[in-house]
């Protein structure tokens, strides 16, 4: 899908509030609250959107502890890629995990309550699962920024 000028305002606005009602985005944006709602409905459609969530505080929902896991695969073979990679899928402590270049195969970012959860999520399941070699941590101390807007 191209993306427009005015694809790219509406999507500004819709990154910083997603609450937003088509009369206002329409007043905001100078565009008419049909065309509005046809070009949310294709970029929704098209996958540009790909969700509206409501974005929690980890502080206030309990999950203080935020680490950084680099990981080894013991063989970067297809299949323990495509191993891993469906672990961690179904593993919802890690947040977002990313293929990687440099000394490690992937970087984990995750999210728990406790060090006593972390170590345990680490021991018992990245650790020992069966394509995984070595890993390596690094816990936050604190959190300077985080967006998920994009700069457009």
């Amino acid at each position: 899908m191209h993306l427009t000028p005015s694809h790219l305002q509406i999507l500004g606005y819709l990154q910083r509030d997603c609450t937003l009602t088509t009369e206002q985005l329409s007043h905001e944006t100078g565009v008419s609250p049909t065309t509005l709602w046809r070009r949310i409905k294709e970029m929704d459609e098209t996958k540009v959107i790909q969700a509206r969530v409501a974005l929690l505080d980890p502080e206030q929902t309990g999950h203080t502890i935020c680490a950084f896991v680099s990981v080894n695969l013991r063989s970067h073979s297809a299949k323990h890629r495509t191993e891993f990679e469906s672990f961690i899928q179904r593993t919802p402590e890690v947040m977002a995990s990313y293929l990687i270049t440099g000394p490690y195969d992937y970087m984990l970012h995750i999210r728990v309550r406790s060090i006593r959860e972390y170590e345990k999520l680490l021991m018992e399941k990245i650790l020992s699962h069966a394509s995984v070699a070595t890993a390596s941590s690094n816990l936050s101390l604190r959190q300077n920024k985080y967006t998920t807007e994009l700069p457009l």
